[in-house]
C-alpha cells in the first residue's frame, strides 16, 4: 500500500465512521454474520467500494464541464437535477454491474 492509498483509505473509513444515516437492523445482522464467517469479506467490501469510488471520480473528471445557465434562468435548477440524475444513473449502472459480477463470482461464499 502506498502512502496515497493509505490516505485515501483512511479518509474513506473516516467518512463511513462519521455517517449518521439510519442502519437497517436486518441487513446489519446479515452483514455481520457474513463477516464472522469470512473475516476477509470486510476487506473485500472496502476494496470494491474504493474501486467504485475511484471509477466514479474518474468518470466525473472525464465528463465535459457543464455550461452555466444564464442568471435567473429556470433551467439552472433543472440542469443541476438532470446532471445529478445522470451521474447517479451512471454510478448506479457501474455499481450494479460490479455487484452482479461480484455476487456471481466463485469467490463469493457466505460459508453455506
Amino acid at each position: 500500500m502506498t502512502a496515497d492509498e493509505r490516505d485515501e483509505l483512511m479518509l474513506f473509513l473516516r467518512e463511513l465512521s462519521t455517517a449518521r444515516e439510519p442502519v437497517d437492523a436486518a441487513a446489519r445482522a446479515l452483514i455481520l454474520q457474513a463477516i464472522a464467517q469470512n473475516p476477509d469479506l470486510a476487506y473485500r467490501l472496502v476494496q470494491q467500494l474504493m474501486g467504485f469510488r475511484m471509477a466514479i471520480r474518474a468518470q466525473a473528471a472525464a465528463a465535459p464541464p457543464a455550461q452555466p445557465a444564464p442568471a435567473g434562468s429556470w433551467g439552472s435548477g433543472l440542469l443541476k437535477t438532470a446532471v445529478a440524475a445522470g451521474l447517479g444513473a451512471a454510478a448506479g449502472t457501474v455499481l450494479a454491474d460490479q455487484a452482479s459480477s461480484w455476487l456471481s463470482s466463485s469467490d463469493f461464499d457466505l460459508g453455506d
